[in-house]
């Protein structure tokens, strides 16, 4: 992840009111693991952002492991997991089984992260996916308050 991002996080989460919002880094054994687990390469700046940051929340919650006390203990593993049981027989299984789910909106939906490194998020109601961001860092970028 390109410096002046991450020292953007790092003031944000120094800041005494964000404190919350800051989840425990993650060691690379347990990215490693969670990664022939799920049968998935993690993005490079989503797995740079978790070993720093765990699951944090900046302006939308991004889950892996050693979340902040704003988001559940859900890991993205836990997360990818029950998406691929509760969607194996929908239209979009095999995009959700090639991804892993980083969050989720309001009402459920999964947002992922594709192969491509696409930030996208599926509409189980409609059957309808929306590109939110070309990348984690964009995705990063777009949310992260100044």
């Amino acid at each position: 992840m390109e410096e002046g991002i991450l020292n953007k996080l790092e003031k944000y989460f120094s800041k005494e009111e964000n404190e919350l919002f800051l989840g425990r880094p993650v060691d690379n054994k347990v990215i490693e693991k969670a990664e022939k687990e799920l049968n998935v390469k993690f993005d490079d700046n989503y797995k740079e952002f978790i070993s720093k940051f765990g699951g944090s929340y900046i302006g939308f919650p991004i889950y892996a492991f050693n979340n902040c006390d704003m988001l559940s203990e859900d890991t993205v593993v836990d997360l990818t997991n029950d998406f691929r049981t509760s969607y194996s027989f929908d239209k979009k299984y095999d995009i959700i089984n090639k991804s892993y789910v980083i969050s989720m909106d309001g009402n459920g939906d999964p947002i992922i992260i594709n192969p491509k490194g696409e930030v996208l998020i599926y509409y189980h109601d409609n059957d309808i996916q929306e590109i939110l961001s070309n990348s984690f860092k964009e995705l990063i970028e777009t949310y992260l308050p100044n």
